[in-house]
Parts: structure tokens; C-alpha cells; sequence
């Protein structure tokens, strides 16, 4: 979304904190034993708890509150009964919604030890994403993020996931920009400078 003031900022902020709370709850809690089911309920109720709801819930009618994928589950995984083995690679992913604003944010989480390739892979995704970042800014062509995500996956020796895109977040769960994991030169958005105030810096 585009933030117009703020009270927009504001709203945003307070969205992505309970995000950040809920994935630090979640992280702490994955071990092995433990199912995808039990850590969906520890963050439904800190969710609960802070007056926010899952938003692809809310949006989707996704069955549980947060989304964990496992190993080969690339996105989008449905918390149930599977238990958290040591050396999984798990991957979750909180969207929420507060007061009419969403944030969205994932984690990936190796189970103690974990294998040699599953410490590079998520290497590689911290890498992939501080890339991003470095060239998010007003005036950049979205094409260029995805540029950046693909030119370092590649430098780590993995690949993109074809089809699959980041997103703008605010209002709802999918907003404008789609963002591709890659570089794809029919992206012709540009993204714009957000709201700047005084109180809200």
C-alpha cells in the first residue's frame, strides 16, 4: 500500500510488531517432538491476545492461523499433526491483521544441528533478502529487486522458485507490487517514496 499518513505508519508499525512477537514465540518453540499443529495454537493465542487475526484466515478462510512448511513444503505448508524432527528445515510465516492494516513475515528455522545443506540454503535466503533491501528504494524498478534476489541465489549455487513472487502488503494480504524472485523485464513498476513526516521519523 501506499502510506498517506501517519496514522497509516503507525498502524503498519504496530501490525508488523505483533508479527515479529508471534514469530519470535514461534521460533522458540520449534524442536524436535513438537507438531506444526501446537505451534499454529501458541500463535493463535499471542495473536488472540494482542487483538490482532491471521489474515490469511480472515482474507482466504485458511484453516489455521500461521502457514509452516517442512523441509521440501516450499510455501503455504497447513499446520496439522506432522512433528518437527531434528535437522528439519522449517519455514514460518505470519500474516496478520490489526485495526485494518497487515504485515506479513517469514523465518526459516533449522532444528538444532542440522544438515550442511540446509545451513547454506538458509545462508542463502538471508543473502537473497538483505539484496533486496539494498536496492527497495523510491524511484527503483521492482524488476530490479527480483534482479538482485536472483543474482545471489545463484551465487550460492541454488535457483529460484519459478511462478512464485513477493508482494506488497497493507490493506490486505496481496497488493500492489508483484515482486518476481527473479528478473523478469515485463515488471515495469516503479516503486514510489512513502509517506515522510516529522513525527513519523
Amino acid at each position: 500500500m501506499s502510506i498517506e499518513s501517519d496514522a497509516d505508519w503507525m498502524g503498519l508499525r504496530e501490525a508488523g510488531h505483533i508479527t515479529r512477537l508471534t514469530l519470535d514465540a514461534l521460533e522458540s518453540r520449534v524442536r524436535p517432538g513438537v507438531s506444526t499443529r501446537e505451534l499454529d495454537e501458541i500463535a493463535a493465542a499471542l495473536i488472540a491476545e494482542h487483538g490482532a487475526r491471521s489474515a490469511p484466515a480472515l482474507v482466504y478462510g485458511f484453516p489455521r492461523s500461521v502457514l509452516i512448511s517442512v523441509n521440501d513444503e516450499i510455501v503455504h505448508g497447513v499446520p496439522g499433526a506432522r512433528r518437527i524432527q531434528r535437522g528439519d528445515l522449517v519455514k514460518l510465516d505470519v500474516t496478520l491483521e490489526k485495526n485494518g492494516y497487515v504485515a506479513d513475515a517469514a523465518r526459516t528455522v533449522i532444528v538444532e544441528r542440522g544438515s550442511v545443506l540446509a545451513h547454506r540454503l538458509a545462508r542463502c535466503v538471508s543473502d537473497a533478502f538483505d539484496c533486496a533491501l539494498s536496492v527497495a528504494r523510491a524511484g527503483t524498478k521492482v524488476s530490479e529487486i527480483g534482479r538482485a534476489v536472483e543474482r545471489e541465489v545463484r551465487r550460492h549455487g541454488f535457483s529460484v522458485v519459478r511462478g512464485l513472487a513477493g508482494h506488497g502488503v497493507g490493506r490486505t494480504i496481496h497488493e500492489w507490487p508483484t515482486v518476481p524472485n527473479e528478473h523478469d523485464s515485463r515488471q515495469k513498476d516503479v516503486l514510489s517514496e512513502a509517506w515522510s513526516s516529522q513525527s513519523s521519523r
